[in-house]
């Protein structure tokens, strides 16, 4: 069997899976909250509030994946993976926005249940992104040092 397949089913990479899926599925409550909250009691249009929803959701599911899921410490280059996160966020926003549109408008879903479709929808490419490069383990056969000059140097270990 190909190494790929054998991490796939390794214990660690599926308990990682499932932190990610728990953060995902807290992050779906906090989504679906702010969603109900601005569309239905502050009336402005559902795919606006899904914006402010998304938003929210995301920086508590960055946050709590970098901590929990993926177990790196906050200050571990949290610009730099913050900018992947919130690139992968926006491709899966836009997946999100273009599911949750076609079936309201052209199916006639109501909102709520058209965004549980299209959260789960997204989830995967979300998963997989952030999995494999937004968190993506670094080489541990290998130390990473950057000079003054801001030039990066790969130096194996012994």
């Amino acid at each position: 069997m190909p190494d790929f397949i054998k991490k796939l089913f390794s214990k660690s990479f599926i308990k990682e899976f499932i932190k990610f899926a728990i953060v995902g599925a807290l992050g779906t409550l906090v989504n679906i909250f702010i969603l109900f909250l601005f569309t239905d009691i502050f009336k402005i249009y559902y795919i606006f509030s899904e914006i402010i929803a998304f938003i929210t959701s995301g920086i508590n599911n960055y946050l709590l994946d970098k901590i929990w899921a993926f177990k790196e410490e906050l200050q571990e280059y949290i610009v730099r993976k913050y900018s992947k996160f919130l690139l992968i966020s926006i491709l899966t926003l836009l997946i999100n926005l273009s599911i949750l549109f076609i079936l309201v408008e052209y199916f006639g879903w109501w909102y709520i249940l058209a965004e549980i479709v299209a959260i789960i929808c997204a989830f995967f490419i979300n998963y997989l992104g952030n999995k494999f490069w937004t968190f993506k383990k670094q080489n541990k056969n290998y130390i990473k040092s950057t000079s003054q000059m801001g030039t990066t140097n790969i130096i194996a270990k012994k």
